[in-house]
């Protein structure tokens, strides 16, 4: 069972609030100890929330900094794809853009590298290719089609699959890496395959 499916999703105004309160406060927290050092404790104290409020709404420790963390991914995408979307990204050498503006912004976002290290480290990450396709699948849908207008419904598939599976891999690795000259190696990498993958449906021919 995920940690999604073990925790109890506010529907009420007052319990949604409550959630965004209690990751405000690990947020707050991460950035101020990491991820390692915040506890239950910490997170009461800071909300005013009893600790048993607040395993109402995450079964453990790693479900809360897991929360933490899907909300920040759900930011720094969301502001990703505002930013290419007014920059017309889509057309204009759209997934070099794209997967750089997505790793510097995600860089740039207080905690969020100290939450993905938590995640690996734990084996608890879910924000899988389908998480990432939400996020950024029709930004890259347009890429696909600046590069073959004409490509098939099939051949779509195929191509967007294969560049958000491996944004959703290769981008972790990349954010992960503390050498930043490996670490642009690895981004040209990933932004070449993903190219690659463009190039080869631009050359396919129409189903």
């Amino acid at each position: 069972m995920s940690q999604k499916e073990k925790r109890r999703l506010p529907r009420q105004k007052r319990s949604i609030e409550k959630v965004g309160l209690i990751l405000d406060a690990v947020e707050t927290l991460v950035v101020s100890h990491g991820p390692d050092a915040v506890t239950t404790t910490q997170i009461a104290e800071v909300t005013g929330f009893a600790v048993g409020t607040i395993y109402q709404y995450f079964s453990n420790r790693t479900d809360i900094l897991m929360g933490a963390h899907d909300r920040m991914l759900e930011r720094i995408s969301s502001e990703v794809a505002e930013a290419a979307a007014a920059a017309d990204l889509a057309h204009n050498e759209s997934i070099d853009h794209l997967i750089r503006l997505y790793v510097d912004t995600a860089k740039a976002y207080p905690g969020y590298l100290s939450l993905l290290k938590f995640a690996h480290a734990n084996q608890s990450l879910e924000h899988s290719g389908s998480n990432i396709d939400a996020f950024v699948g029709d930004l890259v849908r347009l890429a696909v089609l600046s590069k073959a207008p004409n490509i098939s419904d099939r051949q779509m598939n195929v191509t967007r699959t294969v560049v958000v599976n491996l944004l959703s891999v290769l981008t972790d690795v990349v954010l992960l890496e503390q050498d930043p000259e490996l670490q642009e190696r690895l981004l040209k990498e990933m932004i070449a395959h993903c190219t690659h993958a463009l190039d080869k449906a631009g050359k396919a021919e129409p189903c």
